[in-house]
């Protein structure tokens, strides 16, 4: 009996014991989303103040997220990637990033964010001049955002179609999708949509000539952006409010106010597309108080900035600008081809069928808001005439329950009148049994307290038992484990000092050998070549053949100094001790020729240098992911990224190579691959290495503040 019980106590401790673990994992699964987050929610915040440390965030998100295979915070870190690198003049990476996110996005079947995607690939698009694809972009996001009933983000796409339409010479159709988005923020209550709303709304009325219209808009907007402290909406709307005043009055100091304050914010936001038409608006300031050279120094520079970014439309506008400023000067020439451009520029922008394409994306969505209005109205009908039928199968119910119910009651009466009878005698044979059971009852309780008292003297004694049994085996159990962890962190402290000591020791014999054959072996040689150089004087060849042979084995010694010099550098970099580990990298990698293998090195937040171990090793490291994909990958291209944020350092190793199979477990990687891990390893840091066969290699890195110095 004791024995039994034991053991469904054993199995209820597994049971809950199990159920304790899959709430561990749950929980712990839920607090990375939330971590990933809260750093979402950071990078947003990043995103117009300060895009740099805005995309290393958003690299720990992605980086996170792919290691917990999350897939909707890694849309997430995509997509504020892309907007960053889209509002900084990268149009080609930030189409990549939004790609990554509408991907991912359906994969975790989250329509919002879908949305969101594609409703970002506009600005890209507008970038490099796909107007059309852009309003096909906006319009699409539309419909889920009304499926969604998210009409915030709607507001956004909808102004955005405005811009796309302002930036085709279509001011009057803009200004309806403007003051659309503007009714809806005010529906919403939501004030901090409203300057950019506003901003886009005055470049339409700019655009269109109503300048009194204009200017009180800009004004409106601006005392909203500063109130908000939104960088990106005050660049706009100050050199909105430059460009409109100069048009009103030509008060050149005013609107030169405004275009400076304008400057600055680019400038210190980086905002490079902006900062272009500052200038532009600049120059014709100058221009139109005569002077002249200043004008031309900004529409050079405006110019400049518009080909580096790729401003299509801007950059028909400072062609044509710049053909006038050289006619006023006298080059004619260069004026012609100012011309030249512009018109090219102007043909792209005007072309027929981007119009075409335009006026048809619009009318098919009117046209589908319409059908969809439309079927929601009869949708509304068919719901009134199920409600009124439902209403009235309700009431045809309700007098059939009642009529039921007068049965019942019915049947019930008569069921009470034969029970009471029953009753009357089922009493009187009561009270006999009754006279009985109290005799008998009374027996009983003699017994049952004769026997309860037997029992708790047994349970106390089994109880004590199983308690002492309990704490002994908790006693030795504890015992065994403190033992246990102790062996354990002896044994770590151990394999700790001998990786650190065959890591120092690996970079002291380095230096040695270097040193050895820099100052032994290299200046042997050097004084091999001095000797025989002294010899030509006062040696005859008995023919040119010997003279040539005599002239190359000094060459042939002078190549083996310069190449036990290269061997000594790369085994002890004077570079990484000097100047720190982007520096050594750099010039580890300048040595490598590009033509076969091209090396893009990015690095983030690495200005400061790190402990000197931590820079030996990360430098073998990428020495050896660079030396293994020139052994075997047959690769082209290889990029590597070094970042450092708040939680450590991160190196990412990515070729386009041949690839390879993974092996099932680590030890079966190559002597490359594995001194890559070891290394890793000695700096508490982890190695993820992923690749397959044709489809190349990625080697990413994770290094912590608190690793091994």
């Amino acid at each position: 009996m004791i024995y039994r019980h034991s053991g469904r106590l054993f199995q209820i401790s597994l049971i809950y014991a199990f159920i304790l673990l899959l709430n561990s994992r749950a929980s712990a699964q839920n607090a990375v989303e939330e971590y990933l987050n809260q750093k979402a929610q950071l990078a947003k915040s990043l995103v117009f103040t300060n895009p740099a440390k805005g995309n290393l965030i958003a690299d720990t998100i992605i980086r996170l997220s792919q290691k917990n295979k999350l897939a909707l915070p890694e849309a997430t870190g995509w997509n504020i990637k892309g907007v960053i690198m889209a509002f900084t003049s990268s149009p080609d990476s930030a189409l990549k990033y939004f790609s990554n996110s509408e991907r991912l996005a359906i994969k975790a079947n989250d329509k919002l964010a879908l949305a969101k995607a594609i409703a970002n690939k506009n600005i890209p698009l507008q970038e490099i001049g796909k107007y059309d694809l852009a309003i096909r972009a906006c319009l699409d996001a539309i419909k889920i955002y009304d499926e969604l009933g998210n009409y915030q983000l709607k507001a956004g796409s909808l102004a955005d179609i405005g811009n796309i339409l302002v930036s085709q010479k279509r001011p009057k159709d803009a200004i309806q999708y403007f003051e659309e988005a503007i009714s809806i923020s005010f529906r919403l209550k939501e004030e901090n949509m409203r300057p950019n709303f506003y901003n886009s709304l005055g470049v339409a009325y700019l655009s269109n000539h109503q300048y009194e219209s204009a200017l009180k808009i800009y004004r409106e907007a601006l005392k909203l952006a500063e109130k908000n402290k939104n960088l990106k909406n005050q660049i706009s709307i100050n050199l909105n409010l430059g460009d409109v005043l100069w048009r009103l009055n030509k008060n050149a100091n005013e609107s030169l106010n405004f275009l400076s304050k304008a400057e600055k914010l680019a400038l210190d936001y980086g905002d490079k597309p902006k900062l272009s038409i500052i200038y532009h608006d600049m120059s014709i300031v100058y221009d139109g108080i005569s002077q002249y050279e200043k004008a031309k120094e900004y529409a050079m520079k405006a110019r400049d900035l518009a080909i580096e970014t790729k401003q299509v439309y801007t950059l028909e506008k400072i062609y044509s600008y710049l053909s006038a400023i050289n006619a006023k000067s006298g080059d004619f020439r260069a004026a012609y081809q100012s011309v030249l451009a512009k018109d090219s520029l102007n043909q792209i922008i005007l072309n027929e069928t981007n119009n075409k394409n335009l006026n048809e994306i619009r009318t098919k969505y009117e046209t589908e808001k319409k059908d969809l209005r439309i079927t929601l109205l009869d949708n509304q009908n068919q719901l009134q005439k199920l409600q009124l039928s439902q209403k009235n199968l309700v009431l045809i119910n309700n007098e059939l329950e009642l009529k039921s119910n007068q049965l019942l009651i019915n049947n019930q009466d008569l069921n009470l009148r034969q029970q009471k009878d029953l009753l009357s005698k089922q009493e009187l044979e009561a009270t006999n049994k009754e006279q009985k059971i109290k005799i008998l009852d009374t027996q009983n309780r003699v017994q049952k307290l004769e026997l309860m008292k037997r029992n708790i003297i047994i349970a106390i004694i089994i109880g004590v038992l199983l308690l002492l049994i309990i704490i002994a085996i908790l006693l030795y159990n504890r015992s065994k484990i403190k033992n246990q962890n102790k062996l354990q962190s002896e044994m770590l402290k151990q394999q700790e000092k001998a990786a650190q000591a065959v890591i120092k020791a690996e970079e002291s014999e380095r230096q040695r050998i270097a040193a050895e054959l820099h100052d032994g072996l290299g200046q042997l040689f050097s004084a091999v070549k001095l000797n025989l150089s002294g010899i030509t004087d006062h040696i005859e060849f008995r023919d040119d053949q010997s003279k040539s042979i005599f002239s190359k084995t000094l060459d042939m010694v002078d190549e083996s100094c310069r190449e036990v010099r290269v061997i000594s550098h790369q085994m002890a970099p004077n570079v990484l001790l000097k100047s720190g580990l982007t520096a050594a990298i750099r010039d580890f990698i300048n040595k490598i020729d590009a033509r076969k293998l091209k090396i893009n090195l990015e690095t983030f937040g690495l200005q400061e240098k790190l402990d000197q171990n931590i820079e030996a090793v990360l430098y073998r490291i990428i020495q050896e992911s660079v030396n293994n994909v020139i052994k075997h990958a047959e690769a082209s291209s290889l990029d590597i990224q070094l970042s450092r944020d708040e939680d450590g350092i991160n190196a990412m190793i990515e070729d386009n190579g041949k690839g390879f199979s993974k092996p099932n477990s680590d030890t079966n990687f190559g002597m490359g691959l594995k001194n890559i891990i070891s290394r890793v390893n000695y700096l508490k840091g982890t190695v993820e290495i992923s690749s397959e066969p044709g489809k190349g290699t990625l080697v990413a890195i994770h290094i912590p503040n608190k690793a091994k110095s």
